[in-house]
């Protein structure tokens, strides 16, 4: 049974915050604008046509400021006052769709916003006359025209490629106004979305959690002559199971020489005795994400080389876990794993070191997206969550080795979200006996 409001809201997210949150998100963002500013966050479009596959997902800044999954929305911002704009409701397309909130009082109160209008050029009556009312950039021409600046989630600086719609937008308003300033929003939202709150953290540890029920049944399903695709369909079954929306991104299973593939997910090989599957996954739970990665031996127990080889990787995980603190940046973090792996007495294809063969970040920030903001350059603070993931890649070899948790850095240090779920040799081993 789902209720009319789920419906209405378009909420595809299996949990959402209270409204309040995001309001006092918005307010965070409106502090730093100054009198007569314009900040504009598009919402997606909603562009399936017949037979696409998968279900609408919002923008995740505009998420992050609205909880809005509703297509097509605009939220116009300034000093003391927020707006709204929705696309006007479709009988004929909610019949296929579902019905949708549009603009109106009811959906200011059910959002949590001060008022919701119509996004698009329209006419109302008023004292039984018609009246047109501008669209939302109409109104946004309006407020710029009296000399504030336009607030804009901008893509980093490029001298080429497509503009983006925000691009689309300025360019637009600065050909039929005078000159005002472009601010690029995305700092401050970066900023916001690094360290994250209480309910952020409470929806993390499920969207953690859906992952390692969706890992574990995983493991059921490995063994030599299994597809790869098997193997996905039982972790997909499980954190829907769970609970969960879906993947927060495409999964990975890849066995042998596939393991070394960093982002193969074509998964449509067989697992094969004695090689080694990579299974790389994330579940997403009101909209924020899960990210695990496990490597097991097909058979059930690893070869001498490949015990030797997850060792190395197991000590470059275990040096980049003890630097993981407040203060460091995830650049750091990488090298503590890179001299473990340097230090290895092993070598890999060549008889090169194996710190030769671990060719990625030691990690990224988790959120809204798998691959969150922040890059590898902030200093770690309490509430940001990172991954933490060596790797190294043999392919002469047939063998991918990489395990990763999901971190929170707290005040003491770093917490394990994803603590429960075995990553010792051993312990792999005795996950795939008991889980057979």
């Amino acid at each position: 049974m789902i209720d009319d409001r789920t419906l209405l809201g378009g909420h595809y997210a299996c949990e959402l915050e209270d409204p309040q949150v995001y309001a006092a998100r918005r307010r965070r963002v409106q502090e730093r604008l100054s009198t007569g500013d314009v900040a504009v966050l598009l919402g997606a479009s909603d562009t399936r046509s017949y037979g696409d596959v998968g279900t609408f997902r919002q923008e995740p800044n505009f998420f992050y400021l609205t909880g809005v999954e509703l297509p097509g929305a605009v939220l116009v911002l300034e000093r003391d006052a927020e707006t709204l704009y929705l696309p006007a409701r479709k009988p004929a397309l909610e019949a296929w769709l579902g019905p949708k909130f549009g603009p109106g009082e009811e959906a200011a109160q059910a959002l949590g916003f001060a008022a919701v209008l119509e996004r698009d050029a329209h006419e109302i009556v008023v004292d039984a006359r018609r009246r047109p009312q501008p669209a939302w950039t109409e109104r946004v021409a309006g407020q710029l025209a009296q000399g504030g600046a336009l607030w804009l989630a901008l893509p980093s600086a490029a001298a080429s490629g497509d503009l983006t719609a925000e691009q689309h937008l300025a360019v637009a308003l600065r050909d039929r106004l005078p000159s005002f300033r472009v601010c690029d929003l995305s700092p401050v939202l970066t900023e916001l979305r690094l360290r994250k709150e209480g309910g952020e953290l409470s929806l993390l540890r499920r969207a953690v959690a859906a992952t390692e029920a969706a890992m574990r049944a995983a493991a059921r399903a490995v063994r030599p002559g299994v597809g790869e695709g098997k193997v996905e369909g039982e972790a997909f079954a499980a954190l829907r199971g769970a609970g969960a929306e879906g993947w927060s991104f495409p999964p990975i299973v890849g066995s042998g020489r596939a393991g070394c593939v960093l982002h193969y997910d074509a998964n449509r090989g067989t697992l094969a005795e004695g090689e080694l599957v990579v299974v790389d996954i994330g579940a997403r739970w009101g909209y924020y994400c899960g990210d695990l990665t496990r490597t097991f031996p097909v058979s059930g127990q690893f070869s001498e080389r490949q015990l030797a080889l997850y060792g190395a990787v197991l000590a470059a995980y275990e040096a980049a876990v003890a630097t993981l603190r407040a203060g460091v940046t995830l650049g750091e973090v990488r090298k503590a794993a890179f001299a473990a792996l340097e230090a290895s007495e092993l070598s890999g294809d060549g008889g090169a070191p194996l710190s030769q063969f671990f060719i990625h970040g030691i990690g990224h920030f988790l959120g809204l997206e798998a691959h969150d903001v922040g890059g590898e350059a902030p200093p770690l603070a309490p509430g940001m969550v990172v991954t933490v993931e060596p790797g190294i890649y043999l392919p002469e070899e047939g063998v991918g080795i990489r395990i990763e948790d999901d971190w929170v850095v707290t005040e003491a240090g770093a917490e394990c979200l994803s603590a429960s779920l075995p990553r010792e040799a051993h312990a792999v081993e005795a996950l795939l006996k008991g889980e057979r």
